[in-house]
């Protein structure tokens, strides 16, 4: 490994670190306000209109359904269990069966448990401002328990009588083995009690953080739509500050998610915009996030109908991808131009392949760096040929060097000639490690973003989707982290090992320097780093140890066509070539 191999490594290590700083989506702040579109206050009583009853100061003719009972009903199918509320015919709760959170305990998706997630938002010509949490809807059934599975489907109907010929159906439709949930909307008279003939759908208080790292999960949280075949991203990073986000169009989607966990509400007609907002509680880390969708109602007609879907589970890219809008877009796999095709057309598909027949998803890792290590095969035996020449040209540019030590432009001149003759690209060396750090660094978003491999064990990791601690400080050591890693330590043995028996055209102090600073460099990295990604960069440097042992036995020092540096056109250093073309 040459100087400019050497200098190739150290700027990708550092391009790596930087990165990292740097990988976050953009943030939008605006300064803190109260958004008029999703105020849920009633409007004031007049100091001249003592009189006016309160109710009907606040809700207007909604006013006889801002009492009543609330009744609450479980719905349980196979892969989570649902809490409806006849309050605001709303979603209160939402636990899933097979995932559990950091502690491996139960937890609840929906936050805001008081009022529920779900809700429609619109103003009266009267100039109420009306969230149908504040509303009690009767329902046909008595019930407070439902359980289906398999096939089965369970349909829940609210209705809420406004005024004579007025009225708001909502419809809830379950599936037994299915995230996804049909909702539908029915106004009935309303067209014309609806201010700007327009009416929201939201979602409002985020998701529930589910890791034991809240400062990691709230980097992963966001806001998001798709709109015009384009992401819209919300992200609430700095607390206190409000953000927003408003746009006009037709959306496929809007969703909130936070690392391993995304809800979504999914059109099935026209919109007519989104709404995004949120903010960061001081202290916690938690972003709350409100996402609605705009859809118009026609001034004409006097029923509106409209169909959604819910989508409420794991960010699995094949069940996200299953959804048919391309709501797999919010899961961050890196730069869409470069990493991600890695991410959805590579690494994705061979690990679910092999988790088909294998289940432990440390082997599947393993086998998956030896695959990765039998297709760059044959750029690391063209890089040792390359080093080799380098070694065998060390006397030429040693020579040159000399000769021209004070014609600094003439000497590269010559140097580039002598390349070309003896057929040697300078950076052959790190050629493999770039064409390998889009792989890389598209592991890294795969680990960090797919459900994949949350709490699934590998020998001493108990979770892949974290680092390997053995550890914990208690304090935190800059740049290192507040605990000891294993993978990160062999790692770093494995490339210190795998330096030593590559071959390398220089042997001075740079070069013993950087065969310690690298190693280094990879194990600060690495600390933080996925317990699966480590386990691939280590297994993926143990296949290149063995794989160095083999070329460096099978090969020896390549043959340097003949070059003139100005002493003899066959003998280019004065020495007397020994042997023949031996390879």
């Amino acid at each position: 490994m040459d100087r400019n191999s050497v200098t190739g490594l150290a700027l990708i290590a550092l391009i790596m670190i930087v990165w990292l700083q740097f990988m976050s989506p953009a943030k939008k702040p605006v300064p803190v306000q109260q958004p008029a579109k999703t105020e849920q206050t009633g409007i004031p009583v007049p100091q001249e209109q003592p009189v006016a009853p309160p109710l009907t100061a606040s809700f207007g003719t909604f006013a006889n359904a801002a009492n009543g009972k609330e009744q609450l009903l479980k719905v349980e199918n196979d892969l989570f269990r649902a809490t409806l509320s006849s309050k605001g015919a709303t979603l209160k709760s939402l636990v899933l069966k097979k995932h559990l959170d950091g502690n491996v305990k139960p937890f609840d998706l929906v936050t805001n448990g008081s009022k529920g997630a779900l809700s429609l938002l619109f103003q009266t010509r009267e100039g109420k401002k009306i969230d149908t949490r504040d509303l009690y809807f009767s329902s046909v059934t008595t019930d407070t328990l439902r359980a289906i599975t398999g096939q089965q489907t369970c349909t829940v109907i609210y209705h809420l009588d406004v005024a004579p010929g007025q009225a708001v159906d909502i419809t809830y439709l379950f599936s037994g083995q299915s995230y996804k949930i049909d909702y539908d909307v029915k106004l009935t008279g309303l067209a014309s009690e609806l201010a700007g003939n327009e009416y929201q759908l939201q979602w409002d208080g985020g998701l529930v953080y589910t890791e034991k790292n809240r400062e990691e999960e709230s980097t992963n949280a966001l806001a998001s739509a798709y709109l015009g075949g384009s992401m819209v991203k919300l992200d609430a990073s700095k607390e206190n500050q409000y953000y927003r986000e408003e746009e006009s169009g037709e959306a496929k989607w809007v969703a909130v998610r936070n690392k391993y966990f995304v809800s979504a509400v999914i059109p099935q007609s026209r919109t007519s915009g989104i709404y995004l907002e949120g903010r960061k509680s001081a202290g916690n880390h938690f972003e709350n996030y409100l996402v609605a969708l705009k859809m118009g109602v026609p001034s004409s007609g006097n029923v509106v109908d409209n169909r959604y879907s819910l989508f409420i589970g794991p960010l699995d890219y094949n069940t996200v991808k299953s959804q048919k809008v391309d709501l797999e877009k919010i899961m961050d796999f890196g730069w869409d131009w470069l990493t991600r095709p890695f991410a959805e057309f590579i690494i994705l598909p061979v690990f679910n392949w092999m988790n088909t027949f294998i289940s432990n998803y440390g082997l599947i890792i393993i086998i998956f760096a030896f695959l990765i290590k039998l297709v760059t095969y044959p750029l690391s035996m063209a890089s040792t040929k390359s080093m080799k020449k380098m070694a065998a040209l060390q006397p030429h540019m040693k020579e040159l060097q000399e000769k021209y030590k004070d014609n600094p432009a003439k000497m590269q001149s010559e140097l580039g000639r002598i390349y070309k003759e003896a057929g040697v690209n300078p950076l052959g060396g790190c050629l493999p490690v770039l064409l390998q750090m889009p792989l890389l660094f598209a592991m890294f978003y795969v680990f960090r973003s797919s459900i994949q491999l949350r709490q699934h064990s590998f020998l001493w990791a108990k979770d892949l989707s974290v680092p390997d601690s053995i550890l914990n400080f208690g304090f935190s050591i800059p740049m290192y982290g507040d605990h000891i890693a294993v993978f990160p330590i062999l790692m770093a043995v494995t490339v210190f090992v795998q330096q030593k028996i590559t071959p390398t055209a220089q042997t001075n102090d740079q070069m013993k320097v950087m065969m310690y600073m690298f190693p280094a460099m990879m194990l600060l990295f690495f600390n933080n780093m996925p317990a699966g990604l480590g386990l691939y960069y280590l297994m993926f440097n143990i296949f290149s140890v063995a794989q160095q042992f083999y070329i460096n036995k099978t090969t020896t020092t390549a043959v340097v066509p003949a070059v003139n540096t100005g002493k003899s056109a066959t003998q280019p250093s004065g020495k007397k070539k020994k042997g023949g073309d031996k390879q």
